[in-house]
């Protein structure tokens, strides 16, 4: 998996380090349903030419479906409904490589919920600072490109692109919480929230989060090839994510923040 906030970011700047750049970065989370063995959200990033390609690629390729959505192609729901499991595959594996052939690179959050709620089982009051799993995969996702976008000396413009649902505003506090953070030395961000059918680019991030989402739940085993598809040499894609074998280190975190917000008169309520 890559490293950087994606080895492909050299790629995906074209060769523009030192220039101001705009960076696109399309998002899209998967599991917040009650029950998910996993949270993910997924982004992907590129400049806006490169956007611009890839929506009239992408819109070519996969037709006769309007609106791509992963789940309802996984469940032959919605637009899929009717299609029998050989015509899904073979129109998959004819959709999802246009993503590996532009220069876009992703960010793949997530975080285990079987391992996060046996964690936080022997730690409740943990849960009055942590907010939800997506809050924190979420912010997770906008600190890492801040921090990219930080070590190029803040000169990126991040425009940051989510559909529409119901953590909106939660959403929008953290990305607040970001923004204003005295170490952010970002230019410019901005946060939008629209359907899929507004910006295509946001159906390659469902793809991205709902197979993330999979991945992590099975990290030790072989690659889906859906996943293999939209990173088939492993090196688009970094994944950052809590489980099993790291989980320890976001309670420890958790607790030293908390004890942190204690000292300094916190009053209870949630941290974005």
């Amino acid at each position: 998996m890559a490293s950087e906030p994606v080895s492909a970011s050299r790629a995906v700047l074209n060769g523009q380090d030192g220039a101001i750049v705009v960076l696109k970065i399309y998002m899209d989370e998967s599991g917040v349903h009650d029950g998910s063995p996993a949270v993910t959200v997924g982004a992907w990033f590129g400049v806006p030419s490169v956007w611009k390609s890839f929506t009239r690629h992408w819109n070519h390729q996969k037709r006769p479906i309007k609106v791509f959505h992963a789940v309802d192609c996984q469940n032959l729901r919605g637009e899929f409904e009717g299609w029998d499991e050989t015509r899904r595959d073979t129109y998959v594996a004819n959709l999802l490589p246009v993503i590996a052939q532009h220069e876009i690179a992703g960010l793949l959050i997530g975080i285990d919920m079987k391992c996060f709620e046996q964690a936080m089982a022997a730690v409740p009051e943990m849960r009055d600072m942590f907010g939800t799993p997506y809050d924190a995969c979420f912010q997770w996702n906008i600190q890492t490109f801040v921090d990219f976008n930080n070590k190029r000396g803040g000169i990126g413009r991040l425009a940051f692109f989510h559909e529409t649902n119901d953590y909106e505003a939660s959403a929008k506090r953290s990305f607040e919480f970001v923004k204003i953070n005295p170490k952010n030395t970002s230019e410019k961000m901005s946060l939008t929230f629209a359907g899929k059918d507004d910006f295509v680019p946001l159906q390659a991030a469902d793809v991205l989060a709902y197979e993330g989402n999979k991945r992590i739940r099975n990290i030790d085993k072989k690659p889906r090839r859906a996943w293999s598809a939209i990173d088939p040499k492993a090196d688009r894609i970094r994944v950052l994510y809590y489980g099993r074998k790291n989980m320890d280190r976001l309670i420890s975190s958790l607790t030293v923040f908390r004890q942190k917000l204690v000292a300094s008169g916190w009053d209870g309520k949630v941290v974005a």
